[in-house]
């Protein structure tokens, strides 16, 4: 009977025990994040958080994650020695009700004691205040007794210097004390106000939502697990940015690659692996469709009956958020590695991927946060631009071929010849082995000059009005160097074909007119040359007709 009575005792020990068994193992996974790629509206994030499992059922949370967290972009990839399966994923939402408490008492504390000293001031305020109420009842009483003592010789000139003194000096002293209690009343004051607003937004916050993701693993042998969970973020993006810096030979050109990184998404990337991307899943993966464009004659509708009534069928309800079920998600068996998907360059067709070779920190501040992608060695084509009827400079032209490996994104370009800034402006997308033109701001040592001259005349009984322009165009070359300047002048455009314009006698043929009226000339010039260009511009248009934009 003892013996039985043992055995119900031991099997009522082992009860909990087997019961708790049953019920899968909470883990808190840490998951600091080890990977970000950034996208030019947007971030997927990679955290990992690594487990010594035995046999068994484990619920391993991923808690207070931010609320940013795109639900339907959640992954969840693992690896190790362990053999184990994911069978299930879970987002939830919560609400972090206790976060800065300890925080609000801290500034509460150093509130009131800012309180005191702002109390204790006023009270020196009203002690000095006292102070010069006495001080003028002893300068008005004193006033009275000498007006009565003067009229026989007293006081004496030393007294009333003391006493004049006595007043002075002390009125001075108890403005100089209550100007400076009230400037560290300010101060404090200002303290007090600053501190209030930390309360304010930390009370704020007390509530902030989080999310966290509860993954299901079933571990059927003892080894190492290492989960990897990737979302996606908004309040992230980067954008480029380049220096081209003009070599001294003027062949070449230096360009630096940039991005420029921000981030406010709540939490800090610290020493991550940064890829930067070009994709868009904002934009999706698929284009519109079109659908059909019908058309039909306008007929009068018939009137409807009082009692007729339509109404539209309710939409279909969206997949609920919060929640990704455990199909969605492809278990990697254990110990492989998951392979890495490379990026297709192409123009316009697909993203290109930029991976920083050294670890990065971006902080949540949402300011932007330069690093260099890159540096190329381009090759350069000089010339000169001259557009003298709008401008009296000659700008520096470089035609330069994009011979790296990659296109060259849109983005704000910056311009230096050896140290000197020239400027900015906006690059296009190139292509790689395209050419673009950009320019490198204004030559001195180059000059041009235009001159104009407007006649207008009318002809006989039955001919035709006539407007003309002579036009005259310096250059000169003060460089020691040979150079080709590109030319540009123009031709009005005639909006009426009653209006006949032509280029008259030209001393030098341009090498092109173009449909927008737009003439061109490129000119060789020699070191120290000088070259001038005369043309004229001949309008003619109806007798007893007016016309615009001359």
């Amino acid at each position: 009977m003892k013996k039985l009575r043992s055995i119900l005792f031991l099997a009522l020990l082992l009860m909990p025990t087997l019961t708790f068994s049953a019920e899968p193992e909470r883990l808190a996974a840490s998951g600091r994040i080890t990977a970000v790629t950034v996208y030019p509206d947007r971030a997927l994030t990679s955290r990992t958080a690594s487990f010594n499992l035995k046999p068994g059922s484990y619920l391993i949370a991923f808690e207070n994650l931010p609320a940013l967290v795109q639900d339907d972009s959640v992954q969840i990839k693992g690896r190790g020695t362990a053999t184990a399966t994911i069978s299930g994923l879970e987002i939830k939402r919560s609400f972090l009700a206790e976060s800065g408490e300890k925080r609000v008492q801290e500034l509460d504390s150093q509130i009131l004691e800012l309180e005191h000293q702002h109390g204790t001031l006023e009270a020196k305020k009203a002690g000095l205040a006292s102070q010069k109420a006495f001080i003028e009842s002893i300068r008005v009483a004193w006033g009275e007794r000498i007006s009565k003592e003067l009229a026989i010789g007293r006081p004496t000139s030393t007294e009333l210097r003391e006493a004049a003194g006595f007043v002075g000096s002390q009125v001075t002293r108890s403005e100089e004390q209550t100007r400076d209690i009230e400037a560290e009343k300010k101060n404090v004051a200002d303290k007090i106000d600053a501190l209030r607003r930390q309360r304010d937004e930390v009370i704020g916050s007390r509530r902030r939502e989080a999310k966290s993701v509860e993954v299901m693993v079933e571990a059927t042998s003892q080894g190492q697990l290492t989960l990897e969970l990737s979302a996606v973020m908004p309040k992230a993006g980067w954008t480029p940015s380049y220096d081209v810096r003009l070599g001294a030979d003027a062949a070449t050109a230096d360009l630096t690659f940039r991005a420029m990184v921000r981030q406010q998404t709540g939490e800090e990337w610290n020493n991550v692996d940064l890829t930067l991307s070009t994709a868009r899943p904002a934009a999706g993966g698929a284009p519109p469709e079109l659908h059909p464009w019908r058309i039909s004659l306008v007929r009068p509708r018939p009137a409807m009956k009082a009692d007729m009534f339509y109404a539209a069928p309710a939409p279909l309800m969206a997949r609920k958020s919060g929640q990704m079920m455990a199909e969605n998600i492809i278990p990697e068996e254990a110990g492989e590695e998951s392979a890495l998907e490379t990026a297709l360059v192409s123009d316009e067709q697909s993203s290109i991927a930029f991976h920083i070779p050294r670890p990065l920190s971006i902080p949540s501040d949402n300011n932007q946060h330069a690093s260099v992608v890159a540096m190329e060695k381009l090759p350069v084509n000089m010339e000169y631009l001259a557009i003298p009827k709008l401008s009296p400079h000659v700008f520096l032209k470089s035609e330069i071929t994009n011979k790296a490996a990659y296109p060259l994104l849109s983005g704000k370009v910056s311009t230096f010849v050896g140290n000197t800034f020239t400027g900015s402006s906006q690059l296009k997308k190139v292509a790689a082995g395209e050419k673009f033109d950009l320019f490198f701001g204004t030559d001195d040592q180059v000059t041009v000059k235009r001159d104009e001259l407007k006649q207008h005349g009318e002809a006989g009984m039955f001919g035709s009005n006539r407007a003309r322009y002579s036009c005259r165009i310096s250059l000169t070359n003060f460089r020691k160097q040979p150079v080709t300047v590109t030319l540009l002048d123009q031709l009005p455009l005639a909006g009426d074909e009653e209006i006949k314009v032509s280029l008259e006698e030209p001393s030098l043929k341009p090498e092109q007119i173009k449909e927008d009226g737009s003439v061109i000339w490129k000119m060789p010039f020699k070191a120290g040359e000088k070259r001038e260009i005369s043309f004229g511009i001949l309008v003619e248009y109806p007798k007893g007709r007016d016309i615009i934009g001359l």
